[in-house]
């Protein structure tokens, strides 16, 4: 469990508070790149608890700045983009990409307009997403490079969900190996397409995520941050071995067998009741079936980026469905995600809980995150992601002979070790 105080400290991401300056240290994904239109209609994002707009301007290039106009605090959402620039509809300020000002019709001199600069943040597109880095320009690290960026276009999905409880909830539960063999599993056998982990429904019981809830965890430091490590049944042979890579601070990588699609995590503050959940998914050697992974991850949204099956409609929970076909009664693998952690309510009060010995991956992160804010209020630098290391990071389960131990089996790849010098 965590102390009230700690909990409050690692839940807590605005301007200021201790875990929000850290959070400001590494990219952030910000929204994706078709939600911008060139002179198109500006896109209010919230993000860490800021209140941002962004919009695409003539040449195609993208600015994420403050939302309220520096000169009465009109919202520049209902602003005009174009002519490389958006103009506040109240008196005709003028902002470009970078935020300065550009024109001042309402004056009669250029003086006012030459010490105004609305503060915003630099931009990196890349695989259609936009990121972001909205920490101290002397302190920012490269843009990280991970495996998924380098595969082509169509290779990818991304998906950018809004979820209603704070950002650790959801974090916490994309380490948790063990929620899978319950939350996720489906009671029948599915004829499930090739290179796809399940369907709507859920899981195969035969699966190794499923048929055995792999209490068997080791948690490994490594220079991205966390290596978890499951050990489950596989056959009656040999033994499945599953990693879930936790990179420092809010990016993951959950488990994954050989030949089944990959699956990158992000998950940003929003505000500190609210989380953008991202979904990278990615196919390794052909194009991504788009419409089979969209419907078995069973996100589906509305204009805002919020779920249509929520607490509203119990998330269309059946229980004939519950009885029959899978265990949660939840249609859509990540709307069961959602469902679980949205219900322990906006900000969990850690300070209650009971944990076992399957939550060993919650609670190395925890310590590693308390540590690294009570660090860099002492001044200490956070982590740097390299990128050399990240290009190659993906999770990577295999199966193996009983009679070997977990290190033998599944070592950490020497490039990933902390201590390794590969890096230096």
């Amino acid at each position: 469990m965590l102390s009230k105080t700690d909990n409050q400290l690692l839940t807590r991401t605005g301007p200021g508070t201790p875990t929000g300056e850290l959070f400001r240290r590494y990219w952030i994904p910000a929204l994706c790149s078709d939600e911008l239109d060139q002179d198109g209609k500006p896109k209010r994002v919230k993000l860490l608890g800021e209140d941002l707009i962004a919009f695409r301007d003539s040449h195609g290039e993208v600015g994420l700045m403050d939302e309220a106009c520096p000169h009465r605090g009109t919202s520049l959402y209902y602003g005009i983009n174009n002519g490389c620039g958006l103009t506040c509809m109240y008196h005709g300020w003028k902002f470009d990409v970078d935020g300065h000002c550009v024109d001042i019709p309402s004056e009669p001199t250029d003086k006012l307009k030459k010490s105004i600069k609305l503060k915003s943040y630099p931009i990196h597109e890349q695989n259609g997403i936009i990121w972001t880095y909205m920490g101290p320009k002397e302190k920012m690290p490269p843009v990280p490079n991970f495996y998924w960026m380098k595969l082509p276009q169509e290779n990818l999905m991304a998906e950018r969900v809004w979820q209603d409880c704070n950002y650790l909830q959801v974090i916490e539960n994309d380490l948790d190996f063990v929620h899978a063999a319950f939350l996720h599993k489906a009671l029948i056998n599915q004829d499930i397409q090739e290179n796809v982990l399940c369907t709507d429904l859920g899981i195969n019981p035969d699966h190794p995520l499923v048929k055995n809830p792999p209490v068997k965890q080791a948690v490994q430091d490594t220079n991205y941050g966390k290596r978890c490590v499951a050990v489950g049944i596989g056959d009656e042979v040999n033994n499945a071995y599953m990693e879930i890579h936790y990179i420092f601070p809010f990016y993951s990588y959950p488990p994954r067998f050989a030949g089944e699609d990959g699956m990158f995590h992000a998950f940003i503050p929003r505000d500190d009741e609210s989380t953008w959940s991202w979904d990278i998914q990615f196919a390794h050697h052909n194009p991504i079936d788009v419409e089979t992974q969209h419907i078995r991850r069973g996100l589906l949204v509305d204009e805002n980026h919020r779920k249509l099956r929520n607490v509203e409609n119990d998330y269309e929970q059946d229980q004939t469905l519950m009885k029959t076909l899978n265990f949660s009664g939840i249609r859509g693998i990540a709307t069961q995600d959602h469902a679980a952690t949205e219900s322990m309510g906006t900000i969990v009060d850690r300070s209650t809980e009971h944990l076992g010995t399957s939550d060993l991956p919650i609670i190395h992160m925890r310590k590693m995150l308390l540590d690294t804010v009570n660090d860099l209020q002492e001044g200490k630098d956070p982590l740097t992601l390299e990128n050399q290391s990240l290009q190659t990071l993906l999770s990577e389960g295999l199966y193996a002979p009983k009679e070997k131990s977990w290190q033998e089996a599944f070592p950490l790849k020497e490039r990933f070790d902390k201590s390794s010098n590969v890096m230096k």
